[in-house]
């Protein structure tokens, strides 16, 4: 069978260029590959054309915009994932420019294509009286219970994604003081984060329990299940829900937002040290983020932080004598006339 010019260089885009020359982790191969895949099938749904005889002169930009309605509306996906979507599909087109330049045009086209507006929600944190109550919640009698109150231990004092977590191995935790921790990031992009005082007695404890801290587990995975695998997204988002819905039966006094996820404890890490004062700076490399400007979206969040800018510049422009607005009959009479 001929190979269509489709097949070519979407083959060639994922297993040469995104891993070869973009350097790209497998997780975001992974998405890429994910977003193709449902393409294909888009279009053998909707256009019955079987992937095999599909081609850039049935794909054009008609079709695209056919099968992000389609995600929309049939698959329910948010704007967020159309838009994660539409960026793996620009990606593939300026990358097609380049190898077939007889479909500039077209590509360019599809480039045009404009990612669709979202209301920015208010990121979800936790207050630290929420998170020390989630923390208590762990079984320390048991040896589950104990992984388990390390993990989320270590999830936040590094501020970690959860996919670096779950790769954490041996290698990566120096216990010994000053303790770090090496987390490997988007791009296999590396970073130190050290650790408190208590988290790293809280590893150590836990090492030395599991036998970790002995030659030939090196490449051994830090936090695993009971499998001795290590864990997997799910995995870890079981664990924080548990102890979530826990903390919340127990704590009806303590405030907690509507759900928790593991990229919540992220934000909660990034939140708290903000309150602490921490300058941005330092905040961008522990979370490991390419630009400071991701990094400001905490600042916006932050309510107390502006609050205390706006009282640390207030003047007291009002006097101390606030009026009595009931005993003012003039007042009084002058509004009721004019809501009339």
């Amino acid at each position: 069978m001929k190979h269509t010019d489709l097949a070519k260089t979407l083959t060639h885009f994922l297993s040469e260029y995104l891993p070869g020359q973009r350097n790209l982790s497998t997780n975001t191969i992974k998405s890429y590959r994910d977003t193709f895949k449902l393409l294909l099938f888009f279009c053998r749904e909707e256009f019955n054309i079987k992937p095999e005889h599909l081609t850039f002169s049935k794909i054009g930009i008609e079709p695209i915009y056919n099968f992000l309605d389609w995600l929309e509306k049939t698959r329910k996906v948010s704007i967020s994932t159309r838009n994660q979507r539409l960026a793996a599909i620009h990606s593939f087109y300026r990358y097609a420019q380049m190898e077939n330049p007889e479909l500039l045009l077209e590509c360019q086209r599809v480039l045009n294509i404009p990612f669709k507006k979202k209301l920015t929600k208010a990121l979800d944190y936790l207050m630290p009286d929420a998170l020390k109550t989630i923390l208590e919640q762990p079984d320390t009698r048991i040896k589950k219970g104990r992984r388990d109150l390390v993990l989320m231990a270590t999830l936040y004092d590094t501020g970690a994604r959860v996919q670096e977590l779950i790769d954490l191995t041996m290698r990566d935790v120096r216990i010994a003081s000053p303790a770090v921790i090496t987390l490997t990031g988007k791009g296999n992009k590396k970073r130190c984060v050290p650790i408190m005082f208590k988290t790293q007695l809280l590893l150590k404890s836990y090492m030395e329990e599991n036998a970790l801290i002995i030659n030939g587990k090196q490449d051994y995975p830090l936090f695993f299940n009971s499998c001795h695998h290590k864990f997997t997204r799910p995995g870890i988002t079981y664990i924080l829900k548990k102890y979530f819905i826990s903390a919340k039966e127990k704590n009806k006094n303590v405030i907690f937002p509507h759900n928790l996820t593991p990229h919540m404890i992220r934000h909660t890490k990034a939140m708290h040290l903000l309150d602490a004062g921490v300058n941005l700076i330092y905040i961008r490399d522990i979370l490991g983020h390419v630009s400071i400007t991701t990094t400001e979206h905490y600042a916006r969040a932050n309510t107390d932080t502006k609050r205390k800018a706006l009282e640390a510049a207030y003047i007291d422009i009002v006097t101390e004598d606030i009026p009595v607005w009931n005993e003012d009959k003039d007042l009084l009479s002058w509004l009721q006339d004019f809501c009339k």
